[in-house]
């Protein structure tokens, strides 16, 4: 019997409960699931800084090389930069759907960010300005110089999605303008399925509570499908 496994990648400087509750709605469903923990990841910024690209790829090549001992067929399901990472391993004959999350072309959605701005100074509850100073500051420049590289590699490579592709979008990410789902899917062509979510978060797993079920509901349609 055909076996197949799901390999889910969170973001940058997160770490598994990104997508975590993905990870048990899948399973739930019997979907075979496995969730890659990236090198200098969810630690501190010193650890992420320590880290490179280079070392994010080698680490999900040797992951991959893992899964294919015991399935015929791999799912990558990118979050973020997770997203972006995916696209490294367009070659490998076993993968043969993505699926593709909040993942950034364009970054920061300033109406958002001005909003959530605004509605702090309003209510005195500075929630939203603690999490922006954090994505600003929370890491070095060389791990954001790192993050670009990502994107500008990756960026070139979406044309080159040739199997079933499922691009997902919170249209209110407050981090990733959602012209990036399109800008991905046009890249795709035909392959690709696009979904654009009204509302929502780029955290969809975790404060999207609105939205994070329909998105697990999407995913698993997108993956028992033919």
């Amino acid at each position: 019997m055909e076996r197949s496994v799901c390999l889910l990648i969170h973001g940058f400087g997160g770490d598994s409960k990104e997508i975590s509750y993905l990870q048990n709605y899948l399973s739930e469903k019997n979907i075979n699931t496995c969730i890659a923990d990236l090198p200098g990841h969810g630690k501190t910024k010193r650890e992420l800084s320590k880290s490179s690209p280079k070392e994010w790829v080698s680490y999900l090549e040797n992951k991959i090389n893992e899964l294919k001992t015991s399935n015929e067929k791999i799912i990558l399901i990118g979050f973020s930069m997770g997203g972006l990472l995916c696209t490294n391993f367009l070659q490998v004959k076993e993968i043969y759907k993505i699926v593709l999350i909040n993942t950034p072309i364009y970054f920061w959605n300033m109406k958002v960010v001005v909003r959530d701005i605004f509605s702090d100074i309003k209510k005195r509850n500075y929630e939203h300005i603690k999490y922006y100073r954090n994505s600003v500051f929370g890491t070095s420049l060389k791990s954001g110089i790192d993050f670009l590289r990502v994107l500008k590699s990756a960026k070139n490579r979406f044309k080159d999605i040739k199997m079933p592709a499922l691009v997902l979008q919170c249209k209110e990410d407050e981090s990733v303008r959602y012209k990036s789902a399109k800008y991905i899917a046009n890249q795709i062509g035909s392959q690709a399925d696009l979904i654009l979510y009204d509302g929502g978060c780029h955290q969809i797993f975790q404060k999207a509570l609105d939205i994070r079920e329909k998105a697990c509901g999407d995913i698993y349609i997108f993956l028992i499908s033919k």
